[in-house]
């Protein structure tokens, strides 16, 4: 697949927020004013409402000074796990301009994720949390994520240290990402945290009957889980470095509605192979969280920003050898079609390129 070389005028959009059609591609009221700088970037005026502005506002290239090629190699290196200094030393960059372009990048993945993952139908999810460090290995720095069992689509990222607020976040972010949080079997490692904070933020809330008394407080809130709704936990028993046994517990929901899910991705028991896998995948594509090695963060923005622009690419630009589906038989040969977890979630119909990716505009 060829990489475009610069987005088409009908998939640009207006980004006067005032404007009647702002954020609205493909409605041709959008020319070119002129063409500036060495990459030959255009200047765009809307008739709409008469603003004018660059084609790279609100993308990652926006107030990019060095040329646009070196800028989407260095987004390249980042996301193949190439350190900073690496990277620098690969495409001849400064490394302050390195860590600037890796922040932009990282900003623009997350408010890119933000803007496109919403409404997603999903009714199986794994969480689980990868450990790291920021600074010092004397700070401990994780990363929850949740990801759909089926399309391997990341739906949410949570970076900070491993407690109750990293769990509550990335519950959070995924509830307000599902189409239906309510019609969901979600499976997790033994953490407490997962038990205690499925209810409050997955159940229905109601208020139980107050009890005839006098001088009682406002009766507590009480969450109580749906048919629809189910928790397993998969608990990890070890001694030392050995896997001692596997435990799979039913922490809230009817094992029928598991079993239900289970039958729908072909598992024989509940596990959370899916997010274990993504985890190791995770370590080859992030410089800071390679197993046994020093190349942690310095800065907890810097690890935010690897960690979102790298969980983009998987999304968006990498292809997934269990998405793949058959397409017609040629000459005897078995004809596949390529997939990314964007196009099994059905967020889009193509594989995007990094370059697309770094081109695509942000709409709030």
């Amino acid at each position: 697949m060829e990489e475009k070389k610069r987005p088409l005028l009908s998939e640009l959009a207006c980004v006067n927020s005032n404007c009647e059609s702002y954020g609205q591609a493909g409605l041709e009221n959008l020319t070119v004013r002129k063409v500036y700088g060495q990459d030959r970037i255009r200047y765009l005026r809307c008739h709409s409402c008469g603003a004018e502005f660059s084609e790279r506002k609100n993308t990652a290239f926006w107030n990019t000074k060095i040329p646009e090629s070196r800028a989407i190699e260095v987004g390249r290196q980042i996301a193949e796990g190439t350190s900073i200094k690496g990277t620098s030393r690969l495409t001849y960059t400064h490394p302050d301009t390195v860590k600037r372009l890796t922040l932009k990048f990282g900003q623009h993945a997350q408010d890119f994720h933000e803007q496109e993952a919403q409404q997603l139908d999903i009714d199986i999810l794994e969480m689980d949390e990868r450990h790291g460090y920021v600074a010092s290995k004397k700070q401990q720095c994780w990363d929850a994520v949740s990801i759909d069992a089926a399309s391997k689509f990341i739906v949410h990222v949570a970076i900070g240290p491993r407690n109750t607020d990293l769990i509550e976040r990335l519950m959070q972010g995924s509830h307000r990402r599902l189409a239906h949080p309510q019609d969901l079997v979600l499976m997790t490692d033994g953490e407490a945290s997962y038990r205690t904070l499925f209810p409050v933020i997955f159940g229905v809330s109601y208020l139980p009957p107050p009890v005839k008394a006098r001088w009682v407080d406002l009766p507590t809130p009480k969450y109580r889980i749906p048919r629809t709704l189910a928790h397993v936990q998969v608990i990890k028993h070890r001694q030392g470095q050995k896997l001692e046994a596997v435990e799979v517990s039913k922490a809230h929901g009817s094992w029928q509605r598991i079993n239900q899910a289970l039958d729908e991705i072909g598992y024989n028991i509940p596990n959370t192979s899916t997010v274990e896998r993504f985890n190791g995948t995770a370590r080859r594509m992030n410089a800071h969280q390679v197993r046994r090695s020093l190349a942690f963060a310095h800065r907890s923005n810097t690890r935010q920003a690897v960690a979102w622009w790298s969980a983009t690419v998987y999304n968006w630009v990498r292809v997934h050898r269990s998405l793949r589906t058959p397409l017609e038989v040629t000459e005897g040969k078995k004809r596949f079609q390529q997939r990314t977890p964007a196009m099994a979630v059905g967020l889009t119909e193509h594989i995007w390129t990094v370059e697309c990716q770094l081109h695509s505009p942000k709409v709030f």
